[in-house]
């Protein structure tokens, strides 16, 4: 048992839910308990049938131990299911937290593809485990029940179960400490073959355009693919035979029982058939303990996994409560002496932002020029919050704000990013009346696009440029005092990019917008009440 707890699965539900695993305990015991007294009661009928007794009350009480075992294990397994749901539920939520209050830097080191893996795949795996899990205990608890009884029946009939399931239990914690390991390596290598796949359908229209790249990747993923199901059925062969060897070792203990043990106890005879009795329901619980071991090394290598995300993502967090900031009539947004970089190789020669000191003011139109590499992301994402200065502050109104910033300060922008994504429902939008909506819509000129519907786009499976303009619609929904936008117009046809800079943009200033804007669109320049430019990471004024 002891080696059970220092399991990763256990450690999660501990952690997670204490209360839920005592009621797995408390269970546990109790149905040990019960199939412990079900034995007993069929070992002395059978006593009393062969000897021709009355047996009518032991069938009283073996139907009223049946119902009583019956209802008790249906009602704490539908609590246990219910309430293990539950807790995976607010973990799922909690991540989620955590993701939000976390820095995007941290985050993209995370990985988003490997939040979701872990948020969907491993949380199903370590749910589907929780029939495993009350196996095991309820099994555990039968074993310790099933061996005091036995004691009861005959003290070396004892011993030898005893020193048995010991030594059964010792190996099978022992394979199963090599078996976690190797579940380790396994899962590995399999989300490197779904890494492959999400290549491959991420990569479709490439691949479909090049046929020696097609080749190619489609060679790697067969390969990759054949080797991990290699491994995996080596594995899974190897584990199988090794539950069939304990389970000949079980039969070889009964056997020992009812041929051995008569020799060396004289007075065993008499108890030959209780003992072996017994000594099949304790094989039935040693089996149950053994066949629950492939679910539970996947499910704790699952819960290590959660484990994991968990902590890089806490790592970042600040727990300290903080007061909340208003940012009300804002004039002034600032950046002074403001440095960042990312973590990367030390061999590798780092880009450095900063240090940049300059200050945005209110209702005015500002563009931001560089090539690509430069800087201008960055300044982006600093000036948003999504980035933490590493040296130096973000003001408002001449004021620093708290790092990291928090939602009232981001709640200032209305952003388009150049990697934006567009989601169908109006999320967070709730003041927005069908006015405004379809006055947006023909701004932009999509009516005869796109449709709100009950707070949705009725589609948007439309160009990139199509998108943007849904997108920049949403901001400007928002009804935010910055918009902040990044290579908006590249993927606007030459008309209506012309009317985004001569007219739109306008209109936005003249609605007391402050608008800041990544562009190359050099023709527009004039339009802007500034012109910023960045280069290897410092920020220069144009105009």
């Amino acid at each position: 048992m002891s080696i059970l707890f220092q399991f990763d699965l256990y450690q999660f539900l501990k952690r997670e839910s204490p209360n839920e695993l005592k009621r797995l305990l408390f269970l546990a015991v109790v149905v040990g308990l019960l199939n412990t007294a079900l034995v007993g009661l069929v070992n002395i009928v059978a006593k009393k049938v062969s000897l021709n007794e009355e047996v009518t009350i032991h069938f009283f009480a073996y139907a009223l131990l049946l119902i009583t075992f019956l209802l008790i294990t249906r009602r704490a397994n539908k609590e246990n299911i219910t309430s293990t749901e539950e807790l995976l539920h607010k973990f799922r939520l909690r991540i989620l937290k955590d993701v939000f209050t976390s820095t995007l830097t941290r985050v993209d080191g995370v990985g988003r593809g490997y939040i979701l893996e872990v948020l969907i795949k491993d949380i199903q795996v370590v749910s589907q485990a929780m029939s495993a899990v009350i196996n095991l205990l309820q099994s555990l608890a039968t074993l310790v029940f099933l061996n005091l009884y036995m004691a009861t029946v005959s003290l070396t009939a004892f011993a030898i179960i005893f020193t048995s399931s010991i030594v059964i239990m010792f190996v099978g914690s022992r394979e199963l400490s090599k078996v976690a390991q190797q579940m380790t390596v396994l899962v590995r290598r399999e989300h490197e073959v779904t890494a492959l796949y999400a290549d491959f359908l991420n990569g479709y229209k490439e691949v479909k355009m090049n046929s020696n790249r097609a080749y190619d990747l489609t060679l790697n993923i067969m390969t990759e693919s054949r080797s991990v199901n290699e491994l995996k059925s080596g594995f899974m062969i190897a584990i199988t035979n090794f539950f069939n060897y304990l389970q000949v070792l079980l039969y070889v203990v009964v056997g020992v029982m009812v041929f051995v043990v008569p020799i060396l106890a004289s007075n065993f005879s008499d108890q030959v058939t209780t003992a072996a009795t017994t000594a099949l329901f304790l094989a039935g619980s040693l089996t149950g303990i053994i066949t629950s071991v492939p679910g539970l090394s996947q499910a704790n290598v699952s819960a290590r996994a959660l484990f994991e995300l968990s902590s890089k993502l806490e790592a970042s967090n600040d727990q300290q409560p903080r007061p909340k900031e208003s940012f009300e009539n804002v004039k002034t947004l600032s950046m002074l002496n403001v440095s960042f970089h990312h973590a990367s190789d030390p061999s590798v020669k780092q880009f450095v932002f900063g240090p940049v000191t300059y200050t945005f003011e209110a209702n005015k139109v500002y563009f931001i020029r560089g090539n690509n590499g430069s800087g201008k992301t960055t300044l982006m994402r600093l000036l948003l919050g999504l980035y933490e200065p590493m040296m130096g502050q973000i003001l408002v109104n001449d004021r620093p704000i708290q790092q990291p910033s928090k939602g009232e300060f981001r709640d200032l922008f209305g952003v388009v990013f150049s990697d934006f994504y567009l989601f169908k429902r109006l999320y967070g939008i709730k003041s927005a009346t069908p006015e405004e909506i379809d006055h947006l819509l023909g701004v932009f000129q999509m009516k005869d696009k796109v449709s709100v519907i009950e707070g949705s786009f009725s589609d948007v499976n439309l160009s990139t440029g199509q998108r943007k303009r849904l997108a920049l619609i949403v901001a400007l929904l928002e009804n935010r005092q910055f918009i902040i936008l990044d290579e908006w117009a590249a993927d606007q046809d030459p008309e209506f990019r012309q009317e985004f800079y001569e007219q739109i943009i306008p209109k936005l200033r003249d609605m007391g917008k402050t608008v800041i804007a990544i562009t190359h669109d050099d023709h527009y320049y004039e339009l802007a009440d500034h012109v910023l430019f960045m280069t290897q990471g410092k920020l220069t004024s144009a105009t």
